[in-house]
């Protein structure tokens, strides 16, 4: 997979990275440069990360689609970021919504075909971009910091 050698790290990285401040810094500035890569690789397919990170949560749902909420819970972003998101695909064609038959309250969201199509062509630019912004990690190490970074979520404030 990577054409780096695994990044093991230095005593003094060790060191420096020993405090919460440091682990945070650390943690923030690794994640600018993660959505600065997929901003990058989105760009030519015209939507932003955060719109396709909740692309990805609304195929998942499948044809039942998913209210604002239930999305709400899947994805970074805040509940109100999750309506205008959802406006800006609707009106791009991406996604489409109706009301729920039983409840009037409830709006269901799912994929238009325009949607699928252009989460199947950024798949291959997606990909890269991972692929590039992992390189030099064995799979061992991206899933422990997968499970690290769950364990840190669970944490926070709010969760």
């Amino acid at each position: 997979m990577s054409s780096r050698a695994t990044v093991d790290p230095t005593p003094q990285d060790l060191a420096s990275a020993n405090s919460p401040a440091s682990t945070v810094h650390a943690l923030r500035t690794a994640a600018a440069h993660v959505e600065r890569a997929m901003t990058w690789a989105l760009e030519p397919f015209a939507v932003t990360t955060a719109q396709y990170e909740l692309l990805l949560v609304i195929q998942r749902h499948g044809k039942s689609g998913a209210g604002c909420s239930e999305l709400g819970k899947h994805l970074a972003a805040p509940g109100p970021d999750v309506t205008r998101m959802l406006d800006r695909l609707d009106s791009a064609g991406l996604v489409a919504r109706k009301r729920d038959e039983k409840d009037r309250r409830v709006v269901h969201t799912e994929l238009t075909g325009k949607g699928e199509a252009l989460l199947e062509m950024a798949a291959p630019a997606v990909q890269q971009a991972e692929l590039t912004v992992f390189d030099g990690l064995a799979d061992s190490q991206r899933a422990q910091l997968a499970i690290l970074l769950q364990g840190v979520r669970r944490n926070c404030p709010g969760n």
